[in-house]
């Protein structure tokens, strides 16, 4: 019996700390349906409790404001003067502290026994569910979504031990604390975690004559590494802007040998100037060794094409087909309405005609059909037709990209960045999740090369054996295609007069010819549509020119590496000489993979048998004992608990003086014009004034005489101040309807003035 109702309070029980009793009077109110808190507590000159008093949150009564006479509509009353009240000492003699006063009537109904889990003092977020809910948080999971995750494991709410507010709350201040450098403090210390972290990481940033940050670039050791192997085909996309501070994110992407994204390098912009894209090419060009590519992707943007020319005139610029195709919408709308065909022929224009003299006469055509001779954008746009048309983009080597938007899901994962709560470093947490992604893709095409075999049309053709070994699984299924087609190829003309022999090639039902060149001495053939200088794979019209030579399997030199399963098989050296290593700290990751499935496979088995979770948890306290020792001994380490949601402390800030992130006024590309003072207030507050009649205009100012006349000299400046700064704010947004608060304010001044 006495075992049962050892949670009630009693007389003399004895405590051997103060939490230890503190811990009790809670659970004792969890019990009966109460809150609880601490009144006071007496200490003697060491800082000793010698006496405290734990009564019920009820206890005493709300005293008035005397600071606040505005307030209409108060808070309920939560204290109704409840007696309920616990008292505890020290016992000098034996060092402990004991309960010497007790009262337990309450005048108050007491909570029920499913809703006592919203007491505040019975709330509190533990160590483990704190990393349950920053992984959450940090794997994009909502906090709805995470809190009901969460309660459904403890089997309810009533059990989970917090509230979503309390959640809440915790993910505010975390982000608060990450933040307890500023934006440019904790923007240099995330940058310096990550080159601790791994020495290949490489950023860059540039300061304006104020000492802001205007311009942010960085790119880890995975983008320098994949840059390095497929970099030669690159596209840089600035259609988004980051939160509030409309800064536009610039991506650089390609194509891996799966034909997947990846990202080389990203940057923050504080504007989409010539200025800011020359600074953002160089550094760009500087952290991948000054290997530049072959081809580019970009807008149509001036500014782009200006700074690429200064720092990468050597590279091919491309414009991005989608771009082109969104500003033709804008500026020919109108004439792709009521079945009208301009969207097909502009796009045909754009994709269909190899030959240039086919193109420009479906140009000048498409030009008289729809009367857009003296068009400025079209006549803009011809003069860039070596950027976008098919038969000048022959010479540029494109690996098939035509545009910057190289996957949808890509771009949503990239607009989730962009929600304008998220701070910067919340932003870079994202921004890897979405690099993660991509990556994790690229393991899912490295993992079905091995696990599932190429499907051979023609299972005795050698040159389809030897690619199949060859390449990637996505290259050899285009590759394939193009090998059905040769099936259906047939050679016209042959002149073989000299020691290269030229070949004209159609494929059946079809009157287009093309032309094969091959030299049987270099053991090399060329082909004018330029499928393999284009996209790094032979035509189905050399493919036929080969079998006519009795040529089996394919010459070493049309075999991309970039397109080939050992196409990441050499070592990568950064812009320091050193090698490149994605994961520096590989061993222990590959070790803590290989043993957290056995821990957590043991502490599953041990949850249905009171005596093995007994036995496991006195295992893991001896474990964990032991881990300490051997971590202090042999690597001087001492093992602390430390708050992981603190920002890293930046020994090295001193080094650049920065004041800050330069921030944009106003909206991207200024599209909207900026709100005023008056424009920003809330809706209750900005029709406050026209609502008011002309009788509480005069009590407005009656009252404000007699609130003035009891200022002192101090409050009566400050005031002034406040006031001036008001009418500014009126004066400048020139809203006529509020001009009777200036002319009262006037008048009220004169007087005073007198």
């Amino acid at each position: 019996m006495d075992v049962e109702f050892d949670w009630l309070p009693k007389l003399g029980k004895i405590f051997n700390t103060v939490e230890e009793a503190w811990q009790f009077w809670i659970d004792y109110g969890g019990r009966m349906g109460f809150g609880v808190r601490k009144q006071y507590s007496n200490k003697n000159a060491d800082g000793k409790i010698l006496s405290l008093r734990f009564v019920c949150t009820k206890e005493g009564v709300r005293k008035s404001d005397k600071r606040d006479s505005l307030t209409v509509i108060p808070r309920l009353e939560t204290r109704t003067n409840c007696g309920v009240k616990l008292g505890i000492r020290y016992i000098k003699g034996i060092e402990k502290y004991e309960i010497h006063d007790f009262f337990s009537e309450h005048n108050h109904p007491l909570h029920l026994s499913h809703t006592t889990h919203m007491l505040t003092c019975q709330r509190k977020i533990s160590q483990v569910q704190a990393q349950e809910i920053e992984m959450a948080d940090d794997s994009g999971i909502t906090q709805r979504a995470s809190f009901e995750l969460m309660s459904r494991q403890v089997g309810g709410r009533e059990n989970i031990g917090y509230t979503r507010l309390d959640q809440k709350n915790y993910l505010r201040t975390k982000r608060m604390k990450s933040m307890a450098y500023g934006e440019a403090g904790s923007l240099l210390a995330y940058f310096q975690q990550e080159s601790l972290e791994n020495p290949s990481f490489s950023h860059a940033i540039q300061l304006d004559l104020e000492e802001q940050i205007t311009n942010i670039f960085w790119a880890d050791a995975k983008m320098i590494m994949d840059y390095e192997y497929f970099g030669d085909v690159v596209t840089l996309d600035t259609t988004y802007s980051t939160n509030n501070a409309c800064r536009p994110l610039a991506v650089f992407a390609g194509f891996n040998h799966f034909r997947g994204v990846v990202i080389f390098g990203a940057a923050l912009l504080y504007d989409e100037s010539s200025d800011s894209f020359e600074w953002l090419f160089r550094v760009f060009l500087k952290t991948h060794k000054n290997k530049k590519p072959r081809t580019i992707f970009t807008d149509q943007a001036a500014a782009m094409a200006n700074g690429l020319a200064k720092v990468m005139p050597e590279t091919y610029h491309a414009l991005c087909s989608w771009h082109l195709m969104q500003n033709g919408i804008k500026h020919l709308g109108n004439l792709m309405k009521n079945g009208s065909y301009f969207l097909r022929d502009f796009k045909a224009c754009m994709y269909e005609y190899v030959d240039e003299t086919n193109f420009k006469e479906a140009w000048d055509k498409l030009l008289d059909d729809y009367d857009l001779k003296e068009n400025k954008w079209l006549m803009n746009l011809y003069k860039l037709k070596e950027k976008w048309a098919r038969c000048y983009m022959n010479n540029a080597f494109t690996i098939g990209m035509r545009s910057t938007q190289l996957s949808e899901s890509l771009n949503a994962d990239l607009k989730n960045c962009m929600k304008p709560n998220l701070n910067i470093i919340q932003f870079f947490n994202h921004f890897e999740r979405v690099v993660n992604d991509k990556r994790y893709n690229e393991l899912q095409g490295e993992f079905q090369s091995r696990q599932k075999l190429p499907r051979l049309k023609m299972v005795s053709s050698p040159l389809l054996q030897q690619v199949s070994e060859v390449y990637t699984l996505p290259l050899f299924n285009l590759f394939q295609e193009e090998y059905d087609k040769y099936s259906a190829a047939c050679i016209r003309e042959v002149n073989d007069r000299s020691f290269v022999y030229e070949y004209v090639v159609a494929l059946c039902n079809e009157n287009k010819e093309f032309k094969v060149t091959f030299d049987p001495s270099l053991s090399s053939i060329s082909c004018n549509c330029r499928k393999f200088e284009t996209f790094g794979i032979l035509c189905c019209h050399a493919i036929k020119v080969l079998d006519v030579k009795d040529i089996k399997l394919l010459p070493e030199q049309y075999i991309l590496k970039r397109w080939t399963r050992g196409a990441m098989r050499r070592l990568v050296k950064d812009m320091h000489g050193r090698i490149v290593e994605e994961d520096t700290c590989l061993t222990s990751t590959q070790w803590f993979k290989q043993t957290c499935p056995k821990l957590v496979r043991t502490v599953t088995q041990a949850s249905d048998c009171k005596e093995a979770r007994v036995f496991v948890e006195k295992a893991v306290e001896e474990l964990s004992k032991k881990v300490d020792d051997i971590c202090k001994l042999n690597l001087g380490l001492e093992i602390n608990d430390t708050d992981s949601s603190l920002p890293i402390q930046c020994t090295n800030l001193q080094l650049l003086e920065v004041r800050g992130l330069k921030r944009r006024n106003g909206v991207r590309n200024f599209r909207r014009r900026p709100k005023s003072w008056v424009e920003k207030q809330p809706k209750n507050k900005k029709n406050q004034f026209s609502n008011t009649s002309q009788q509480q205009k005069q009590d407005k100012v009656i009252k404000l005489n007699g609130s003035i006349s009891q200022l002192d000299e101090h409050g009566f400046n400050r005031l002034l101040m406040n006031l001036g700064c008001i009418l500014t704010e009126l004066f400048n947004a020139k809203y006529a309807k509020y001009a009777w608060i200036t002319i009262d304010f006037g008048r009220y001044l004169t007087e005073l003035l007198k």
